[in-house]
């Protein structure tokens, strides 16, 4: 009885091996078919793209192109419209940038209309914690992350904050 089963146990191992060799022909086989397109001059298609990827995004001109070039950027930069001025108010500053932290109290944030931050403006007052606003404190980043807001527009967020 045992010889019997060494021989099963022989016969599926086998077909087990053979059935991988299969496998790998098939694999090497595929690979070889998905290898990069190598055009007429012997350069791959995978290079031409890698070399498109690190090309340089600009170039330095300098004489009559480089003035040239100068020339039509200053002409493209007068095109351009003239900036409206955007009017942005408390509201729309602290739900742009204030929120994300002061609604959670991410990283020790005092939540908007907390105790904590009635505390603090007690301590503080309303020109001690707008100027934390514009300078950071702790965690926060001066201007909240967004150095292009005026002062103004810092205290009418904290403002909001204290309502």
């Amino acid at each position: 009885m045992n010889n019997k089963q060494d021989h099963a146990f022989i016969r599926q191992f086998s077909g087990v091996i053979a059935a991988f060799v299969v496998l790998t022909i098939v694999l090497i086989f595929v690979a070889r078919g998905v290898e990069p397109e190598v055009e007429e001059d012997g350069i791959s298609s995978r290079a031409v793209l890698a070399e498109q990827r690190i090309a340089p995004v600009g170039a330095v001109r300098s004489g009559e192109s480089g003035a040239a070039a100068l020339a039509d950027a200053a002409a493209a930069l007068t095109a351009l419209p003239e900036p409206e001025d955007v009017v942005v108010d408390g509201p729309s500053v602290y739900n742009g940038l204030c929120a994300a932290c002061h609604e959670s109290g991410a990283a020790g944030a005092p939540i908007r209309g907390s105790a904590d931050l009635a505390a603090r403006a007690d301590e503080r007052g309303l020109d001690g914690l707008v100027q934390n606003a514009i300078n950071g404190i702790n965690a926060m980043p001066a201007r909240g992350g967004n150095p292009a807001l005026t002062d103004e527009q810092i205290r009418a967020s904290v403002e909001y904050m204290l309502q």
